[in-house]
């Protein structure tokens, strides 16, 4: 169980490194200064209430401002929201969306995603579950992925078709976000 506490705590860190957070490799340190006969706890300034934030109560002009970039991805699977975030037979937690559409200039989200810091890493943790939103731009790139020809660039209202149709598709969504903007939207097949 100690093993086990000592690892998450490293994974933690280094998720709070990939997102930017200053007070990981003090966190690092303190981890790895701890001796195997004592607990592990969570410091005071990650256990805040500021990780449980619904999007209504973010400030768009603060994410805005957020230059921070990764990856997040999941399958659409519209049908299987009681499976997003749980475990399949081999343990591995399912990156299920259940819902992604385009309301105006927004992408909403409903699931659970991989988290990448780089296009081509493997997922290095998982999205929260639940409710996401992101801000579209004139820039965002919308693209649909696969086949013979590479990638192929479409309009936002394009890609909201695709979405909507490809819902229960088991197809993967993957985002590339940039504070709280899309800047590119990617239908993977």
């Amino acid at each position: 169980m100690k093993k086990i506490s000592l690892l998450l705590a490293i994974v933690f860190c280094f998720s709070l490194v990939g997102c930017g957070k200053d007070t990981a490799p003090a966190a690092l340190e303190s981890t790895n200064s701890v001796e195997t006969n004592q607990s592990t706890e969570i410091p005071e300034d990650t256990a805040s209430e500021d990780f449980a934030e619904t999007p209504d109560s973010v400030d768009n002009e603060e994410a805005e401002e957020d230059d921070g970039t990764y990856w997040l991805s999941g399958y659409l699977k519209s049908s299987e929201k009681d499976k997003s975030g749980e475990p399949d037979e081999y343990g591995v937690i399912q990156p299920i969306i259940y819902v992604a559409k385009i309301d105006g200039d927004s992408l909403i989200i409903e699931g659970t995603t991989n988290f990448r810091n780089e296009e081509s890493q493997d997922p290095v943790g998982m999205g929260p579950g639940d409710y996401a939103e992101f801000i579209i731009t004139d820039e965002t790139v919308f693209q649909m992925v696969g086949g013979e020809y590479g990638p192929e660039t479409v309009t936002k209202e394009e890609f909201a078709g695709y979405l909507e149709s490809c819902a229960d598709s088991g197809i993967l969504l993957d985002l590339k976000i940039t504070g709280a903007k899309v800047t590119i939207a990617k239908i993977r097949s």
